[in-house]
């Protein structure tokens, strides 16, 4: 889904740009990014642990002062993202300080990695809830306050950038099945909103990062590139940088897309795509559903069906 760019850039120094998960390390180098652009940049954060446990309410603060001090406007905001309420009381104090929310960036993020024969109810609530349930509170805080100030056709641009991972898209056995659900989930609500949002001038993205350097990664023990002096393939700012790009407003006409960051290489997901169908008439019974399925895979090298 593609709409015309408008006709002049806007200046990011008008926008208002809230990153969540923002005291993280990828949270961090898209306030970075955004900061840098000149935008007025408020992080929200629980500071709560890698895997979820306890808060700590300074930690935003502290991050903020570091991020305004090396980059620009940035503010902190102790918030629980999980909770409907405190989101709700947080956009609502934004808009009466700032005026407006122009873009949302939900980077907030927990893991816990125990496979499923493991895995708790706990775990699962967790994990999930400070993904995919944040992703969904902020988004839908933030489209409620942009549908009520009608389709700025003419205006700024409004923006929704949420955090996927690979691991939503295809698996991947040493961050967890909660993990996995989550950033799939987060991948489904960003395509939605992109269709819902499109009458409103707003675009909704997502950015699926892989082999990013923080603690995430530290906590499972992935292996990352350790750089060179000169550049960092695994560094969050690749990340960042897109993420700040997308939240800027210049591309309004890019929403509906899933954008791929790895070893700062940036790619664009095309989405599930049918690579092969079979129609032979109907399967009409258990062994043509057998036979169907094989050719689906060429178990038989061929036979003649169309690919």
């Amino acid at each position: 889904m593609q709409r015309p760019a408008t006709s002049r850039p806007p200046d990011p120094a008008d926008r208002v740009v809230l990153v969540t998960g923002g005291a993280g390390d990828i949270g961090s180098a898209v306030a970075a990014g955004a900061a840098r652009l000149g935008a007025t940049v408020v992080i929200a954060d629980n500071g709560t642990s890698v895997t979820g446990v306890g808060q700590d309410p300074d930690r935003v603060v502290r991050v903020a002062d570091r991020l305004a001090a090396e980059h620009g406007s940035v503010t902190g905001y102790h918030c629980d993202l999980t909770d409907g309420d405190q989101v709700e009381a947080m956009f609502e104090n934004l808009i009466d300080e700032h005026g407006a929310v122009d873009a949302v960036v939900a980077a907030a993020a927990t893991v816990r990695v125990r496979p499923v024969w493991e895995l708790t109810p706990d775990d699962w609530r967790n994990v999930f809830d400070a993904h995919a349930s944040h992703t969904y509170l902020v988004a839908a805080a933030a489209c409620r306050h942009w549908r009520s100030t009608g389709a700025p056709r003419s205006g700024p641009p409004r923006s929704l950038v949420t955090l996927t991972a690979a691991t939503g898209l295809v698996g991947r056995p040493d961050l967890g099945l909660a993990h996995t659900a989550a950033k799939g989930a987060i991948v489904g609500l960003t395509l939605e909103l992109a269709h819902e949002m499109y009458p409103y001038g707003v675009s909704v993205n997502a950015v699926a990062e892989a082999n990013v350097r923080g603690r995430v990664a530290a906590h499972v023990g992935a292996r990352l590139s350790a750089g060179d002096g000169t550049f960092d393939a695994s560094s969050p700012d690749h990340v960042g940088t897109l993420a700040a790009y997308l939240a800027g407003g210049d591309a309004p006409f890019v929403t509906g897309q899933v954008f791929r960051v790895v070893g700062g290489l940036i790619g664009r997901y095309r989405g599930w795509e049918v690579i092969r169908s079979l129609d032979p008439g109907g399967f009409g019974s258990i062994d043509e559903v057998r036979l169907g399925v094989r050719r689906l895979f060429d178990a038989f090298g061929g036979c003649g069906y169309p690919r």
